[in-house]
């Protein structure tokens, strides 16, 4: 005789549990790294369109048109530091994103982004 192999129904299931929570905790932290490299983009769009000669004003109002097309809403135009080093301008900022799991757990992700 032979010894079967394989997965049991028992083993199967809790397979399947286990990967659909790596898959549902997957689609919850695509948002929220997609929102990252958008601001990482926004600063980089912003820093190259604009003369650096520009007040600060002038890139927070920039930086807020790209949110808005690309759905920012995690960083504020007022939490944005503008500083200007050798003729250039270096945008900076520190955000919290906070995703709700389940019940009172959660996931908390400090970025802080700083134009290159």
């Amino acid at each position: 005789m032979h010894s079967q192999r394989g997965l049991s129904l028992i083993s199967t299931l809790i397979v399947g549990v286990v990967l659909m929570s790596l898959l549902i905790l997957a689609f919850k932290l695509v948002p929220v790294y997609s929102e990252y490299f958008g601001v990482k983009k926004a600063f980089a769009g912003v820093t190259t369109a604009l003369d650096p000669s520009l007040p600060p004003a002038t890139f927070r109002n920039e930086f807020w048109k790209y949110a808005y097309a690309n759905d920012i809403t995690s960083v504020d135009k007022d939490s944005i530091l503008v500083t200007k080093e050798g003729g250039r301008v270096i945008l900076e900022t520190s955000y919290r994103r906070e995703v709700p799991l389940f019940g009172n757990a959660g996931l908390y992700f400090d970025f802080h982004v700083v134009s290159e």
